[in-house]
């Protein structure tokens, strides 16, 4: 009789570690869902301050960005498992993304094609971005890498941009 409520003490300890394992790593997964408003604020040509934003709805498979530039919006629908979704340029070009969780971080990367004149002949644009929650979820930092493949070596080295954008979070989903 001991030995049955040894055991039973255990499996239910074991059940306990496993599910508040469980819930850790769920609590630890972070969700980007809500919507952010970039605290740069970039002068038009008419002078004028234009507001970015951006409406993020995230999901176990996938996350949706609804970027806002100049009165422009644009979605992206990237999945979340490292395989190719839709993407859309905030100029409006159509390609490919991905998206991870690495950690604390979420990993996006796209491609459009692209040509620089109109009688150039197309080239990629490859984008990198690493986005950040603040520990209070109320700041998103997005640091981007841009890179052109098909340039030569040289070229692509001078034309390569990395810019880091902050944004306040104005709404929870």
């Amino acid at each position: 009789m001991k030995q049955a409520s040894t055991l039973a003490a255990c499996v239910a300890w074991v059940c306990l570690v496993v599910a508040s394992s469980s819930l850790g790593l769920a609590a630890d997964k972070l969700n980007y869902s809500g919507k952010y408003s970039c605290q740069e604020h970039k002068a038009t040509s008419g002078g004028q301050k234009s507001d970015s934003t951006l409406d993020v709805v995230q999901n176990d498979d996938r996350i949706e960005i609804t970027r806002v530039e100049q009165s422009k919006r644009t979605t992206s629908r990237c999945p979340l498992n490292g395989s190719e979704g839709d993407y859309t340029s905030p100029g409006g070009v159509s390609g490919k993304c991905k998206a991870q969780l690495k950690g604390r971080y979420l990993m996006l990367e796209s491609v459009v094609v692209t040509r620089p004149q109109p009688t150039a002949p197309p080239v990629r644009m490859h984008t990198k971005e690493r986005w950040q929650l603040s520990a209070d979820s109320k700041t998103l930092i997005i640091k981007s890498d841009t890179d052109f493949p098909d340039f030569p070596a040289d070229i692509s080295a001078a034309v390569e941009a990395s810019r880091t954008q902050k944004y306040s979070r104005i709404e929870n989903p």
